[in-house]
């Protein structure tokens, strides 16, 4: 069944996509913050930081972004008539699942530096970089920080 939309087309509400993106990044994050970093890390008595400090600022973060995404996706008006919004973007985020889940692979079988560069260059076409200078830059720099953190021991 098709909502009436105020542009008087049949199609989703222009607000409908902001909301339910909203919905799931947030519902993710919190998901992520009550359950999955709680039950994957360990408090320890050594020196430093938690080993949940990192997980909790990054996915706070996210659900930060998420508020602003929202709030941004409400007030802009859609830039395509209603309906259009269907495959494209459903194939874009298939496309990226499918890169990480290689990547993952990669780092698995080879290690970190040439996986996490492997996966930095294969998202990056995926959400369609094509200027080969850009992507040797992305690489590149991807190289540079996972050897420093491989170095660093981090």
């Amino acid at each position: 069944m098709a909502l009436s939309s105020p542009t008087g087309h049949n199609g989703a509400h222009p607000w409908m996509r902001p909301l339910v993106e909203f919905v799931i990044v947030a519902g993710l994050c919190l998901f992520t913050l009550f359950v999955v970093i709680p039950a994957g890390t360990a408090e320890s008595d050594n020196f430093g930081l938690s080993p949940r400090m990192l997980p909790i600022a990054t996915t706070s973060f996210i659900l930060l972004v998420s508020v602003f995404s929202l709030i941004f996706g409400l007030l802009r008006k859609p830039k395509t008539a209603p309906g259009d919004l269907g495959s494209k973007g459903m194939r874009g985020v298939v496309f990226l699942v499918l890169a990480t889940l290689l990547g993952i692979v990669i780092i698995e079988q080879t290690n970190i530096v040439i996986g996490g560069t492997a996966l930095v260059l294969l998202a990056s076409l995926v959400i369609g970089e094509r200027k080969p200078a850009a992507l040797a830059g992305m690489g590149a720099g991807a190289l540079v920080l996972l050897l420093l953190v491989e170095w660093s021991g981090l």
